[in-house]
């Protein structure tokens, strides 16, 4: 089959109909008709069946389908890559982040890196930290951010700033008083924690299984923080998060309160290696350290 047989095949099978795949390909129904016979000329076999002015597949076109698909797949990433090469900018910035950036920080730096550089194209995502190291190691990405960096000979770590945990409750929730609470304070509430893929996760549970002096005992297990924070809104239980996701995005109905035994956490810029960063990836980097710096200085931060 060559390309147009499998870009019109393909446009017939989702559509149903050669006036759908024509309209989907901005080409005249007869022109779809016609490719789609030469197809079936060249196979030796029917790949529809006409009932009703309905085009529907064949179970011979049934299978062919489920071959093209992932080729047609490739053929538009092929596309969208061709796309790229031709597009006429200066550079590309490719930074992932964990989610605790993605509300604030990341966001601000990236508006200002965009005015500095219109014509540097930004591609940016939010994965894990273990997945932000894996993009690293595989040059998916070029500068990566994440909490307490684990040690990989092939990366580089450099620190920009320090935070720490802060437990998260509903406004409805009657907490110890005073403006801390301890660890084990919390063993009779309703515990939203983090599971333990990640290195905060694994850290946090160890924390929690000395203060309770035995397994911790979650009502729910969330991958993200943001996730523990949105169902702490919901009054689903309490939660001990970072006080960067605490503090980011909508605090209705929380309130908050400074753990008595503090787990700091750094706050870590990840590249690889021995490979330097031209001019512009470090001019973001440069503004990101400052949104960082400007954000854990913010007052909303100090009132705990």
């Amino acid at each position: 089959m060559r390309l147009r047989h499998i870009e019109v095949f393909h446009a017939v099978y989702l559509t149903g109909s050669a006036s759908g795949a024509a309209r989907a390909l901005n080409v005249s129904q007869p022109s779809i008709s016609k490719v789609l016979k030469h197809a079936e000329d060249q196979l030796g076999f029917q790949l529809f069946d006409r009932a009703k002015g309905r085009l529907i597949p064949t179970q011979k076109g049934t299978k062919l389908f489920d071959e093209i698909e992932p080729v047609f797949e490739k053929i538009n990433d092929l596309k969208a890559f061709a796309a790229k090469l031709a597009i006429t900018k200066k550079g590309r910035l490719r930074f992932a982040m964990t989610p605790a950036f993605s509300l604030e920080i990341a966001p601000k730096a990236i508006a200002e890196f965009s005015k500095l550089h219109p014509d540097v194209i930004i591609e940016v995502e939010t994965l894990h930290a273990s997945e932000v190291i894996k993009a690293l190691q595989e040059e998916a990405i070029d500068i990566g951010l994440v909490f307490d960096a684990p040690y990989v000979p092939t990366i580089e770590s450099t620190i920009i700033g320090k935070t720490d945990f802060v437990c998260v409750a509903h406004t409805h929730l009657k907490l110890p008083r005073g403006d801390e609470i301890r660890l084990q304070d919390l063993k009779d509430f309703p515990l939203i924690t983090l599971n333990e893929k990640s290195i905060l996760g694994r850290l946090l549970s160890a924390q929690l299984s000395d203060a309770f002096s035995g397994p911790v005992d979650s009502r729910i297990i969330v991958e993200t923080y943001h996730v523990a924070k949105r169902l702490v809104q919901q009054n689903a239980g309490i939660a001990i998060v970072d006080k960067i996701t605490a503090f980011s995005g909508d605090t209705s109905n929380l309130q908050f309160k400074n753990l008595a035994n503090k787990i700091e956490i750094s706050i870590g810029l990840v590249s690889r290696l021995n490979e330097p960063l031209s001019g512009f990836r470090q001019d973001f980097i440069h503004i990101l350290s400052q949104k960082m710096d400007q954000y854990l200085n913010d007052p909303k931060l100090m009132i705990l």
